[in-house]
């Protein structure tokens, strides 16, 4: 977390501190106290400490304690502890792209090479050259991302829905690139083979099945969001 917010965070949990009833402010000295032992850092407490004030000094006015809001210190601290780190999500515009790459590559490679697998060697319109999928993969990871872009991004929690473009001004930029990327991915298949050389199907099948697998690594490593991500179910 960035130091300004997590100053203001701080700031803000000693403005509602100050509020709290001796009884209430006594429970949360105590759970600080047990939160510095248990070796949380400075951001954890932070954190754990504003989820909580704020419904504390509100749940006080009719009369209900911390103990009664959050259960003993010992049981809020387990709660704290053992609680799942959410992952952090990345939303930047050249990894989700390279993410759309890695699975594009990866879906139509192995699908390509499967079927070069059933058919006579050297029939080239089945099984898609190394230009061609790389060309269709790139540029198609463009259009995913629009479709985030223009789309996706606002129907997930807490978007401002107020500046998603209107929907004639989506549908005319969506299916603008998709007819460039279908164009890009046809022209591309017609290039001669010295450009665009066709792959053994299974040296195929295994470069895009490394394709998925770094796309699930990096993935994972910066918790890059899909492009055709919507909102979480409840």
């Amino acid at each position: 977390m960035e130091l300004e917010k997590l100053q203001a965070l701080s700031l803000e949990n000693d403005q509602l501190e100050e509020k709290l009833t001796k009884r209430n402010e006594q429970y949360i000295f105590d759970l600080k106290k047990a939160l510095r032992a248990a070796n949380l850092s400075n951001e954890q407490m932070t954190l754990a400490l504003n989820e909580m004030l704020p419904i504390l000094v509100e749940e006080q006015k009719t009369g209900k304690t911390a103990r009664q809001l959050f259960g003993t210190v010992s049981e809020r601290l387990e709660y704290i502890v053992d609680k799942p780190v959410e992952q952090k999500k990345s939303s930047t515009a050249s990894l989700m792209w390279l993410d759309n790459f890695l699975l594009l590559f990866g879906l139509l490679g192995i699908v390509s090479g499967i079927m070069g697998l059933f058919v006579p060697r050297g029939t080239q319109a089945v099984t898609y050259g190394l230009t061609a999928l790389v060309i269709a993969s790139a540029v198609g990871g463009l259009v995913f991302y629009m479709m985030y872009l223009f789309v996706y991004q606002y129907e997930q929690p807490g978007a401002d829905k107020s500046k998603k473009p209107k929907t004639w001004k989506t549908i005319v930029m969506l299916g603008s690139v998709t007819l460039v990327w279908f164009l890009v991915f046809n022209g591309a298949a017609l290039l001669p083979q010295s450009l665009n050389p066709i792959l053994d199907p299974m040296v195929l099948v295994v470069l895009s099945a490394l394709a998925l697998a770094a796309r699930y690594y990096l993935k994972k490593r910066f918790g890059i969001i899909s492009s055709l991500a919507t909102a979480p179910r409840k």
